[in-house]
């Protein structure tokens, strides 16, 4: 039996007992892969968060980068492959021992833990370069939505990267101190679902029943609250199939410039509240484009 038929032996078995690999398509060898040949659209993400840690960092070679719910851990093989120590934390079972499986076949080490994000604590994982939250902060409820923002602050020593969806509507609001959060409430499962019902369900949350979905103002609010003096939305590499609705924000952790030239207080003095509540150019979006024409010539002089 060749080195590459026992890979694909071992991959049917993980398989068989937690199931097809759901989102992350890995070359595991010269014609295997975890889901096909062709790619899955994931990919386009992939390229743009290893470009965006590259640029931003200069290298990648000697990082130390977590990666929170690593989900089938393609990005932590990406930055292990690239150098990187990597830690990645996921709270499935059959995730992480796809992620394991994919790490041993390509002969990189990375250290997968089995555990829930929400214990993210410095004093135990330690300060990382590079924090990847990636498609998680939309699966919590809105008070591990905060504590997970703060946690990550304190870890990240350089960049945290954002890569989440958030809300277009503001029918909830949370309040955290002096710390308003505007958003959505999403069910995550049904009512008396059991644990292995909540288990198997590898898209949603491990077990709050409703995820709290931030609209993109108060996402910033939370960023600026929780110690991140900068953040800027990415747009290249491009990601030509993101939803309406997904962004990539890019967080600095960095201490606030002080004090200025000018007479003026510096950032860190300006009250969140006067932060911006409504996603810049929302209503192109809700008001149809024939209907704004007919707004603009109504009001013209």
């Amino acid at each position: 039996m060749t080195e590459i038929d026992a890979l694909r032996r071992e991959k049917e078995e993980l398989e068989s007992r937690y199931g097809p690999w759901t989102a992350h398509n890995v070359r595991l060898a010269e014609g295997l892969y975890t889901i096909a040949p062709e790619p899955t659209g994931d990919e386009v993400k992939l390229r743009r968060i290893v470009q965006l840690v590259s640029d931003l960092c200069g290298r990648i070679e000697g990082l130390r980068v977590l990666d929170l719910a690593c989900l089938e851990g393609m990005y932590a093989l990406e930055f292990a492959r690239r150098g990187a120590d990597v830690v990645a934390i996921e709270g499935r079972e059959a995730n992480i021992e796809k992620a394991r499986f994919a790490a041993r076949a390509l002969g990189l080490d990375v250290d997968f833990q089995l555990g829930d994000v929400r214990e993210l604590r410095r004093e135990r994982h330690g300060e990382f370069d590079v924090v990847l939250c990636l498609g998680i902060l939309y699966h919590l409820d809105a008070d591990d939505v905060v504590a997970m923002v703060d946690e990550i602050r304190a870890v990240a020593r350089n960049v945290a990267i954002f890569d989440t969806s958030v809300a277009l509507a503001r029918g909830e609001t949370r309040r955290y101190g002096d710390l308003e959060l505007q958003g959505e409430i999403l069910l995550e499962h049904a009512s008396g679902s059991t644990t292995e019902e909540k288990q198997g369900r590898l898209w949603s949350s491990l077990d709050n029943p409703r995820s709290f979905l931030p609209s993109l103002p108060s996402l910033l609010r939370l960023l600026r609250h929780s110690g991140f003096p900068t953040v800027v939305q990415a747009h290249l590499p491009a990601e030509p199939t993101q939803p309406r609705g997904r962004v990539t924000l890019v967080a600095l952790a960095r201490d606030p410039i002080q004090p200025l030239l000018t007479p003026e207080p510096g950032t860190d003095a300006i009250p969140e509240r006067r932060l911006p509540r409504r996603r810049p150019g929302a209503w192109r979006a809700a008001v149809p484009r024939r209907l704004r024409r007919f707004a603009r010539r109504s009001l013209r002089p």
